[in-house]
């Protein structure tokens, strides 16, 4: 039996979907996040819009529903993937995993010699994502996002 969700090229016709998830999911981290940060991975309909004119966004669905998100920014010849964020009632799935291999495929169809992104240690569940993907953690900037430390992370392909 396959998964029951499915990763597609996001549309700008889905942008409000998109950001309403977006909403959802950071507003359960409220109280353990600055609100600046939150604010930014919080878009509005319009701003989606934006983010995916200038980058390419996929979605996981089950059903007719889009459970997760997440970006892919190809500069450089490297591929940073961004803003990944996965309905609560949907996560232990596989989505997180499904959008990760998507990203890397992404990368490798377009040239990239890698993958990478930043994540905050207090995310546990995406470090452990990434690195049973084969991520390494290079690099910590510290105090980076709004008093945030970050971890960065790649995956040379």
């Amino acid at each position: 039996m396959g998964n029951p969700h499915r990763i597609e090229l996001a549309k700008k016709s889905e942008a409000v979907e998109i950001a309403s998830l977006y909403k959802k999911t950071w507003d359960e981290y409220r109280s353990r996040f600055p609100d600046e940060l939150l604010r930014a991975r919080q878009p509005s309909a319009e701003q989606m819009k934006d983010w995916m004119k200038q980058d390419t966004y996929f979605v996981a669905r089950e059903g007719p529903r889009i459970v997760g998100v997440m970006g892919c920014s190809l500069r450089h010849g490297a591929c940073l993937l961004m803003h990944m964020v996965v309905d609560r009632r949907h996560r232990k799935r596989g989505i997180g995993s499904a959008l990760t291999k998507k990203a890397i495929d992404f990368a490798r169809e377009n040239g990239a010699v890698k993958v990478w992104l930043d994540t905050t240690p207090r995310l546990k569940e995406a470090m452990a994502l990434y690195e049973k993907h084969g991520f390494v953690r290079c690099g910590h900037l510290r105090k980076h996002y709004w008093g945030e430390d970050v971890y960065l992370y790649e995956l040379m392909l």
